[in-house]
């Protein structure tokens, strides 16, 4: 037995698996279900825990979080930064040029709430550094490691679209699956800027950007609402259309361009940082 759980995919396996138990005993059925603290305050607490057992898991092998780059210094703090006005910066030409091919107009609200926009980092923040502990953390440089960085790569994304279909309960809606499926190559975004600036604050930074631009600087709004006079608080509108997604030629030219500026954006931070990655 204990030969078994010495092997590295054992490892691997158990510290993945104890990340999930975690995440969902600890965070959404105690601290989220019978404590019923909030979502922030849960995942913070999730957060503490699994850099714990991160922790635990280098130190009996000598290591440390430096592993990872999380060490706390100004210049891991700068490249956070960076990642986050980089991230934050790709996704504004993206929404421009989706909603462009989908017919729908976009309106700068003059009526924004800036402390709206702004606390959607502290909303988004504790979910972005969970998803980058279980996915781009130990389990991912230990699988690179042991199988390269391709094989590696292939693992994880495959294991982030499917987390992405269980937690917005898209299985089945072959439309939205496809659309999740980009989240393969969100995995690849942020696993390269990993690699290739030795420090989990990088894609943590991209990933936060991503993700706030999305849904706090744009606003998706109804068609009903613009004629009616209403916004939402963010910076910029969007009058989408409320149709369910379905398999059109519009639809596939607007997932295949979102899927080429991840590619494209991953390639770029391959290839304009000095980091070594492999395979």
């Amino acid at each position: 037995m204990n030969s078994f759980l010495s092997k590295p995919v054992t490892k691997i396996v158990f510290l993945f698996l104890s990340f999930v138990l975690v995440a969902f005993f600890l965070g959404g059925f105690v601290l989220n279900g019978l404590l019923r603290l909030q979502p922030q305050v849960a995942n913070t607490i999730v957060i503490f825990v699994i850099l714990l057992i991160t922790h635990l898991a280098f130190k009996r092998e000598g290591k440390s979080l430096s592993e990872l780059g999380l060490t706390p210094s100004l210049r891991h703090l700068c490249i956070g930064v960076w990642g986050l006005i980089l991230g934050g910066l790709f996704i504004i030409p993206l929404v421009y040029a989706v909603t462009w091919m989908k017919g729908y107009p976009v309106v700068f609200n003059q009526g924004f709430d800036l402390r709206y926009i702004f606390s959607g980092l502290w909303l988004l923040a504790p979910t972005v550094i969970l998803e980058e502990l279980a996915f781009r953390g130990i389990c991912f440089v230990k699988t690179v490691d042991l199988t390269g960085v391709r094989k590696a790569n292939v693992i994880f994304a495959l294991a982030f679209i499917v987390s992405h279909w269980l937690n917005m309960g898209e299985s089945g809606n072959l439309p939205q699956m496809m659309i999740l499926l980009i989240t393969g190559l969100g995995h690849l975004l942020y696993a390269t800027a990993l690699l290739k600036s030795g420090t989990l604050y990088f894609p943590i930074g991209i990933h936060l950007g991503n993700n706030w631009v999305t849904y706090f600087v744009f606003n998706g709004a109804a068609q009903a609402d613009a004629a009616g006079g209403q916004t939402g608080r963010s910076l910029i509108n969007i009058m989408a259309q409320t149709d369910p997604p379905a398999f059109t030629a519009e639809f596939l030219l607007t997932t295949t361009t979102t899927a080429l500026f991840f590619l494209l954006f991953a390639l770029a931070i391959r290839y304009s940082y000095k980091g070594t990655i492999a395979g």
